[in-house]
């Protein structure tokens, strides 16, 4: 099931880096898996947030590379979502020169980003 939510004054509902977002498709799909005998998947977006946040999460992952290379050091990123590590680990498996991987518990889980050997 995907909910589009569009209106102004929208970004209260995303909240920062799209914390309130994630709770209000949280709590959707709870109640929606608690009423059917299977899970439901529910994605919910606000504003085309979910787009915007990919493509940013996307230029960060190809800048963080590039700054990898050339210092030859590991970064560790913010804490993500599963769904935002997601991304980082797609974007780059295209890079040979790099390698993520992820450390830590949920929620605080973060994506390193580090030299292929």
């Amino acid at each position: 099931i995907k909910i589009d939510i569009n209106g102004e004054d929208t970004g209260y509902l995303i909240g920062y880096r799209g914390d309130v977002l994630n709770s209000i498709q949280t709590i959707v799909s709870n109640v929606a898996s608690k009423s059917s005998k299977e899970k439901v998947r529910v994605i919910v977006n606000i504003g085309g947030y979910r787009e915007k946040r990919e493509k940013d999460l996307q230029n960060l992952a190809v800048k963080i590379a590039g700054t990898v290379i050339k210092t030859k050091k590991s970064i560790t990123l913010e804490p993500m979502s599963a769904y935002e590590r997601k991304i980082i680990h797609t974007k780059l498996q295209q890079n040979d020169k790099v390698k993520t991987h992820s450390i830590g518990e949920e929620p605080y889980r973060k994506v390193v980003v580090s030299l292929n050997k």
